[in-house]
């Protein structure tokens, strides 16, 4: 049962329009940061386009990476801190940069070169990311941010690193592990944006557990929606982790198992028959399951911090609505 929120009707749509407008000025942001002149024109070309594909796919405000870092400052100083949200937004771009060359076909016409051009155009947002962040937050919790920073990096690059060599283990708990790291951004994130603010290492770590239930979240809703709704990706012809298959591999029958096997085989006309054999045993119920665990976590998480209301309560209204769209979809099913 999905609560109700904390604020009138009234006061949602003042707490969006000032989120909507310190997003903009992170997008300007960004746009200003990657026009320096030391960067090459056309890279700056490329990376500007990169950040335009990049917003038209996000399907609200409040998926922008920008969005959580801006409401922590809002709620905790009263005033978005934009410069460190930008910095927050350049370093999720580049993870995202980094992926989509690997990801591209190398067997493609232009395959290796377009690869290596994306490969440096994420090293140049990297170390703008980086700059940005530095002059974002005081110097007296500079350390703080930068072992924030350290260690959720190493968490991400290290995830990486496993997917591209494939060494990841298939059991549940394992892919469960590898998402969270991979997907580290959205807790460093909410927690630089917390040591910016000056919050006391409790209130840190508990923007922190926001941000890890936040990508549990968004993570396993990809994965569903990669497997249900999406077009055919190359994901599903490789081992690439996927919590929905280490689910189906967890409580599946043996012959269910074979089954799934045999149809992998035959893709991608066998899409559809994967997609009915995922939705007819446990895999869907316990992906649910899991978000629903997560959902709950922010609620938990954010009414300790706020127990009177915030404008956190936005962040909560979009984990909120992330899991009903699974639930309807299922519903469907």
């Amino acid at each position: 049962m999905i609560p109700a929120l904390r604020f009138s009707p009234a006061d949602e749509f003042a707490m969006h329009e000032t989120l909507a407008s310190a997003v903009a000025a992170v997008h300007r942001k960004c746009d200003e940061v990657v026009r320096d002149p030391l960067l090459d024109p056309a890279q700056s070309e490329l990376l500007l386009a990169f950040f335009a594909r990049a917003r038209a796919g996000e399907v609200s405000l409040m998926a922008d990476p920008a969005a959580l870092p801006l409401l922590v400052g809002l709620c905790e100083c009263g005033k978005a801190n934009v410069d460190l949200a930008a910095g927050c937004t350049l370093y999720h771009r580049a993870l995202r940069l980094f992926d989509d060359g690997s990801e591209h076909d190398l067997a493609a016409p232009g395959g290796p070169r377009r690869a290596r051009v994306a490969d440096n155009a994420a090293l140049a947002l990297t170390m703008v990311a980086l700059d940005t962040l530095a002059a974002a937050v005081p110097a007296g919790r500079a350390e703080a941010a930068r072992l924030s920073l350290r260690r959720h990096s190493l968490r991400a690059v290290a995830a990486r690193h496993r997917e591209l060599g494939g060494t990841i283990t298939g059991g549940e708990a394992s892919v469960r592990a590898h998402n969270a790291d991979k997907s580290s951004g959205f807790a460093l994130s909410a927690e630089l944006a917390a040591v910016a603010a000056g919050c006391e290492p409790e209130r840190v770590a508990a923007y922190c557990r926001i941000g890890e239930a936040t990508a549990e979240i968004r993570q396993i809703d990809d994965d569903l929606h990669d497997l249900f709704v999406g077009p055919r990706r190359c994901d599903r012809e490789r081992d690439a982790p996927s919590f929905p298959l280490a689910c189906f591999a967890a409580r599946a029958r043996a012959a269910e198992q074979a089954e799934l096997q045999r149809l992998r085989a035959e893709l991608p006309g066998s899409l559809d028959a994967i997609r009915e054999l995922l939705l007819a045993g446990p895999a869907a119920r316990a992906c649910a399951a899991a978000m629903e665990a997560a959902r709950r976590a922010v609620h938990a998480e954010v009414a300790a911090l706020f127990p009177a209301g915030s404008a956190l309560d936005l962040h909560a209204e979009f984990v909120d609505a992330v899991v009903a769209e699974l639930y309807r979809r299922l519903r469907l099913a």
